[in-house]
């Protein structure tokens, strides 16, 4: 535990003093925040670009900024000093990912105050944001580990981040791409915050998501151990 909270502190202070980086925690609130205070007036609107927009945010930044960090500290051979040290990975990973986590849950409660909601879709919304953010982090820790450097993790980070993110506003629009985006836990995580209910095919989707990139991404880790850890 003490290793786990000592990992958690040193991913805290060194995030604060790359701030830059963490701005894109902010840019789907702002976004929505502009869009509401244009448009809000007019009925539905404030729901619909919250819901739009918290989806995207849950969706992309957590790719980003997951991969960003992973990368950059195995770059810079923090990762093999870990290593060495005898810090285990699932104490390193679980760290980073609850930092990401509660970043990304932090920022995103901004939409709940861009609009009234009732208690029990605020309790919704949460949970939803919270699965979203866990999946996306996955995502891009598997990205961060498999990712030479820095640049290369961006490279594959923002076109994955985009096309899960956009995925589910695209569907809105055509027949085709809301069937395809109903097998993404995106799509799945965006008709939550819409309001819909749980059903047994959301369950399957996110726990399928939820288990394949879990084993995807020891199976890198390990892969990975030999050139990036030892």
């Amino acid at each position: 535990m003490r290793t786990f909270t000592a990992l958690f502190i040193k991913q805290c202070k060194d995030s604060m003093r790359n701030l830059p980086s963490m701005m894109i925690l902010l840019i789907y609130p702002a976004v929505a925040c502009i869009m509401v205070t244009a448009m809000g007036s007019e009925e539905g609107m404030s729901r619909f670009f919250v819901t739009m927009f918290g989806a995207m945010h849950c969706t992309f930044a957590p790719i980003s900024i997951a991969a960003n960090i992973l990368s950059e500290e195995k770059e810079k051979g923090t990762l093999r000093s870990l290593r060495m040290a005898g810090v285990s990975m699932v104490n390193y990973l679980l760290s980073l990912s609850l930092f990401v986590i509660l970043a990304a849950m932090l920022t995103g409660s901004l939409f709940l105050v861009m609009d009234s909601f009732d208690t029990k879709y605020a309790i919704q919304f949460c949970v939803t944001m919270l699965c979203g953010d866990v999946l996306s982090t996955l995502v891009g820790l598997c990205i961060g580990i498999c990712s030479k450097n820095v640049a290369a993790a961006n490279g594959m980070a923002v076109p994955v981040g985009l096309v899960l993110a956009l995925l589910p506003m695209l569907a809105r629009f055509n027949d085709g791409i809301a069937k395809a985006a109903e097998y993404t836990y995106s799509g799945q995580i965006s008709m939550l915050l819409e309001g819909g209910d749980v059903t047994g095919k959301t369950i399957g989707v996110c726990a399928l998501y939820f288990a394949g990139l879990w084993v995807a991404l020891m199976i890198l880790f390990r892969r990975s151990r030999t050139e990036s850890i030892q």
